[in-house]
């Protein structure tokens, strides 16, 4: 057996007065877990926003650890929304657009914020042109991880 450190890029930037901002669908929120679990337990000064996007309530992955990272650290906000939902469903519709941003993150936020994207090849297409062609983020600020073959 070979054994190697974790590799990757896809981590939370060290300069903390950035905000952070995490785009996720699907089972690409798995690596927002890990981000938000350590920023809680190390109570990190980073304000972080998460916009998390599923089809229905049912498929929201870790709903109840996210809740309770928010729960335990003021800096934290998640934004769920789904594709598809029932009439009892109280947060957003739709897929992550540009309207759902500016109406969660205030304007120093959005210019300051690292833009983290995690999910499906096209969810990757969307949220990069969401941010770079609508929202005018620079391409240096956005950080991608790729989930293929699901």
């Amino acid at each position: 057996m070979n054994v190697t450190a974790p590799l990757g890029k896809f981590v939370l930037h060290e300069d903390y007065s950035k905000p952070a901002a995490f785009l996720s669908g699907g089972i690409g929120v798995t690596p927002f877990r890990s981000i938000m679990k350590y920023a809680t337990n190390k109570q990190l000064p980073v304000k972080i926003t998460m916009f998390d996007s599923n089809r229905n309530e049912e498929n929201i992955l870790y709903k109840k650890e996210f809740d309770e990272c928010v729960d335990l650290d003021a800096n934290l906000k998640i934004v769920y929304t789904l594709d598809v939902s029932d009439n009892d469903w109280k947060g957003e519709r739709g897929y992550i657009n540009q309207a759902m941003v500016t109406k969660y993150l205030n304007s120093n936020e959005l210019d300051d914020s690292i833009y983290y994207i995690c999910g499906p090849p096209v969810m990757l297409k969307a949220m990069q042109k969401l941010l770079q062609d609508d929202l005018h983020i620079p391409k240096q600020r956005i950080k991608i991880e790729e989930f293929t073959g699901y």
